[in-house]
This record gives C-alpha cells, sequence and structure tokens, in this order.
C-alpha cells in the first residue's frame, strides 16, 4: 500500500465490518518502529492476532520475508495502487511476488492498470495468477511492449473475465458541474519572459513545461537551480531520457527582470477567487505542484483572515491525518495541496464540493484522483461539485496561447480515451510524456 493511504484502510475497515469486528492494526509505519529489524519482529511476533496489517511498497523489499511467512490459509492479500509494481525486474515487483506467492486470496486495485503500455500488465498477472500464467495468459513481454491492433484484442478477451470496472454513474454519483474557466491575461512582463524561455528551451518542451509552470506562480521560481527528474511524478511516464539538471543560467539583464517581479497575475488570480469561494461561506481545495506555490498561497489567504492549512510532501503523516481531519470538522476554510501527495484515496466528498486547479500537469492520473476526492461514492442526489481551473493566455506572434488550456485540452482527451475504455470494458494505454508535449506546444511557435 501506499503510506499516505493507510488512514482510508482503517475508517473504510471500521465503516465495512461496524458492528461485527474492530480494527486491530499494526502498521508497521508506526515511529516504534524504527528500522528493518524492528519491523520484521513486529511482522513476526506481534501480528498474530491482528486483522488489519499495514505494510507501503517502499518497506516491503526489507521484510518480504517474514512477510511471506505470515500468510495463510486465512489471508486476503490486497496490492492497492498495483501499478506501482509494475515495472518487470524492479525491486517493488520482486518483494511483491515473493510475498504474494502462498497467498490464497491476492486483489490487486488500481485505477490505471497499464498506464504507458501492455508490458504493465505481465507483473499484475504474475501476482494474481503465478502458477497459471504461462498456459493461460503466456504472453512474452516482448510481445506485449507494442502489439497491434488484432493482438490488443487477443490479449483483452483473455483479460476480460478477470478484471472489473465500476463507473460513478453505476454508482449513483452525481454528476458533476461542467468546468469552470477562468481566464487572466499575461501582463507585459511574463509575455516577455515567455518568449526568453521558449529561446532557452526550445529544444527542450520539458524543460520548458516546467519552467512556465514556475514562472506562471512566481516568476522568482525561475532562479532555481532545476533538477527535471524532481519533476518525474508530473509525468506517465519516465524522464530517464531528460537532462538532469538546469542552471539558472540568464544574464544580469534577464535576472534583474526576474527579481524585480511582483506577484504574477495569476497568483493573484488565485488568492481573489479563493476569497470569493470562502465568503460565499464554502470550503475549497486549491491544487498546486510546486510546494514553493503551496506556501506562497497560504501566507497570502492568512493575511486576508483565511484559516488554511497546507498538506505535502515533507508534512509527517500523523500530522497530514491531523489537518485532514480538522478539514472535516471545519476548523478550516482551504485546504492547499498537491496531487503527488494527496490525490489517492483520501475522502473529502462529505465537507467539501469546490477544487481551484491553479497548477496541473498533463498527468491524467493525477487529475483524476484529485478531482475524486471530491467527487466519490456518498454524496447525496443533487449535490453539486464544481472544478475550476485558472488558465494563464499570452500575447505571441501567431495569437493569443495559453499552455494551461493546452493541458486542459490534453488531459480531456487522455480522460475521453479512458471513459470509452471503460464502457467497452477494455485496458486502455496512454500516449507518451514525448507525445503529450508535442501536442501542448503545438501551436506555440518554437
Amino acid at each position: 500500500l501506499p503510506e499516505k493511504r493507510f488512514g482510508s484502510w482503517i475508517d473504510e475497515f471500521t465503516v465495512c465490518f461496524s458492528g461485527i469486528e474492530a480494527p486491530r492494526v499494526l502498521n508497521i509505519h508506526d515511529p516504534k518502529y524504527s528500522g528493518a529489524l524492528a519491523r520484521r519482529n513486529a511482522i513476526l511476533y506481534e501480528s498474530g492476532n491482528k486483522n488489519l496489517i499495514l505494510v507501503n511498497f517502499e518497506s516491503a523489499g526489507s521484510i518480504q520475508t517474514a512477510l511471506r511467512e505470515i500468510v495463510s490459509k486465512d489471508t486476503l492479500l490486497v496490492f492497492d495502487e498495483v501499478h506501482k509494481v509494475k515495472r518487470p525486474g524492479g525491486e517493488h515487483a520482486s518483494a511483491a511476488l515473493e510475498i504474494a506467492e502462498n497467498a490464497p486470496y491476492v486483489v490487486a486495485l488500481t485505477g490505471t492498470p497499464i498506464p504507458n503500455s501492455y508490458t504493465d500488465i505481465y507483473n499484475l498477472l504474475h501476482l494474481l495468477f503465478p502458477d497459471d500464467y504461462d498456459t493461460f495468459f503466456g504472453f512474452d513481454p516482448r510481445f506485449l511492449k507494442n502489439p497491434s491492433d488484432a493482438e490488443k484484442t487477443q490479449i483483452n478477451e483473455k483479460l476480460q473475465p478477470f478484471f472489473c470496472r465500476t463507473t460513478k454513474r453505476q454508482l449513483g454519483v452525481p454528476e458533476a458541474n461542467a468546468d469552470e474557466i477562468k481566464q487572466v491575461i499575461a501582463g507585459e512582463t511574463e509575455n516577455r519572459l515567455l518568449q526568453i524561455l521558449k529561446m532557452k528551451y526550445r529544444k527542450n518542451k520539458l524543460g520548458l513545461f516546467i519552467r512556465l509552470l514556475q514562472m506562471e506562480s512566481d516568476p522568482k521560481m525561475l532562479l532555481q537551480t532545476l533538477s527535471l527528474k524532481d519533476f518525474a511524478y508530473l509525468l506517465d511516464d519516465s524522464v530517464d531520457d531528460a537532462d538532469d539538471v538546469d542552471y539558472a543560467d540568464y544574464s544580469e539583464e534577464i535576472r534583474t527582470l526576474i527579481e524585480n517581479c511582483g506577484d504574477s497575475v495569476k497568483f493573484t488570480a488565485c488568492v481573489n477567487l479563493a476569497e470569493n469561494t470562502v465568503l460565499e461561506g464554502k470550503t475549497l481545495i486549491i491544487w498546486c505542484v510546486f510546494r514553493d506555490s503551496i506556501r506562497r498561497l497560504a501566507e497570502a489567504l492568512e493575511k486576508r483572515g483565511i484559516r488554511v492549512r497546507c498538506v505535502y510532501g515533507e508534512v509527517p503523516l500523523e500530522e497530514r491525518q491531523q489537518i485532514l481531519s480538522d478539514f472535516k470538522n471545519g476548523r478550516f476554510q482551504v485546504l492547499i495541496t498537491n496531487p503527488h501527495t494527496l490525490a489517492e484515496s483520501v475522502s473529502l466528498h462529505t465537507v467539501c464540493h469546490d477544487a481551484l486547479y491553479y497548477e496541473y500537469s498533463y498527468n491524467l492520473v493525477h487529475l483524476l484522483q484529485s478531482k475524486d476526492r471530491i467527487h466519490r461514492l456518498g454524496l447525496p442526489e443533487g449535490q453539486y461539485t464544481q472544478y475550476t481551473y485558472l488558465q494563464l493566455t499570452y500575447r505571441t506572434e501567431d495569437g493569443p496561447w495559453s499552455m494551461d488550456a493546452a493541458v486542459l485540452e490534453r488531459l480531456r482527451e487522455k480522460e475521453q480515451t479512458m471513459l470509452r475504455a471503460i464502457d467497452d470494458q477494455v485496458l486502455e494505454t496512454l500516449p507518451t510524456s514525448e507525445e503529450d508535449l508535442d501536442m501542448i506546444f503545438g501551436k506555440l511557435r518554437l
């Protein structure tokens, strides 16, 4: 399991087995289990009377032998977000396969079974059917890498009896409102910086994408050294081929221009929209990409008397759980976070119905999971859900252009591909990062 989801598993266990059995939890990431040896001993000697044992993927490799030993005929083994073990031969995959070897019941959960190619199902099927893979499926990894349309049909025909998908419509979740787009027009400085960044990154579209995200939020972030691999979480696939480090080597004139920039127009628009939402008596979740953006937005809103809390990677797990509890209990009005930290399995739909997207990437997984925080099973009939997207529009030699609009268009295309696949009961593949970037910058002359 991803560690940040542990609280949800405990909550859901409590709800599902209320009046039948109370949760007796062993969480090996409790601070009292410091190190692999303490965790191994906890699994071997403290798990006997437990009915819910929580382990994250990152730690499974160091205690996989102990976990394998406690799997018995009564064990239900659940792999949540199983796409995290998709790489054949990967460390997480090897541990998962060993742990599952003797499990009588295995369930694999994911919203994105094959985010890159059909190769991603190789480990998934070995987890579920280790003894039958060769005789029934028999897909060689090389065959799965780039199958023809006819071969894709063959793959899906074999897979179809073994997976199920349930749509929100089937669950009776009320439809969300149509997306609301809030356009803001770039100022003279932002238009000039766009031209500068185009020249600098015309041969590196990933670098251009990240730098434009930074500039639109806070131009001063352009002065920070950038490690592109730090932003792998933005993508639907790997950035192994990306230039590793980008140094902020601007001329003195450009550096002065950046240092003299005030708040971006997009930043000001976000603060104003958030304040107006709170004044209407609503709570709000703001989605960002950068930690700097999260902190700056929180500071600006607090100056306007709005109660704000933030969740991002450096916030300890226990503190995150307390923040989410406080949000659900109305102790503050605005939650600011990023999909990389909070996009999975957190339920906020009972207390929040408005989401504002300040920064967003072309990672479809992050978009869908972030939307699901406030739009999920349990909403009463007639309850609205509103997603609002900020879009900055530049003035270029070819007319108006918005990276935000291009990204959202790409995300909608990928979402429709996924929805069609769900309706047809097939597993979809998504485009590569390179294909996404080509589309996003297709109308911008580089």
